[in-house]
């Protein structure tokens, strides 16, 4: 169990055989509307995906030369992505969205 003693600002974890925890069911929403915002806030650079193709391969998986005085040769799996073929994208961090949270209803 958590207490907070809010004087001091720290958490107090107790453990015991009579501990018990309650659980509550939350449901997301009560709307049956399941539209999409109207302004998505959908990354445009990966536009929602959350990775984009490798900038070092050009997606191929590859590398085209060697790199790094020959620790990476040309012909082996790209430095950067590994051979995903992919990066994560830099706008939205892997998110797909910016500017807070994805919401898929109209608030």
């Amino acid at each position: 169990l958590i207490s907070r003693n809010c004087a001091t600002r720290k958490a107090n974890w107790s453990c015991s055989r009579n501990s018990r925890a309650d659980f509550e069911a939350v449901k997301a929403s009560e709307r049956s509307n399941s539209s999409t915002k109207p302004n998505s806030i959908l990354c445009t650079e990966c536009e929602g995906n959350g990775a984009k193709q490798c900038t070092q391969c050009g997606g191929s998986g590859v590398n085209s030369v060697d790199h790094f005085n020959g620790q990476f040769k040309a012909g082996g799996l790209c430095w950067l992505c590994r051979g995903k073929k992919e990066i994560l994208c830099g706008n939205c961090n892997g998110a797909g969205f910016v500017g807070g949270f994805l919401s898929a209803f109209e608030d």
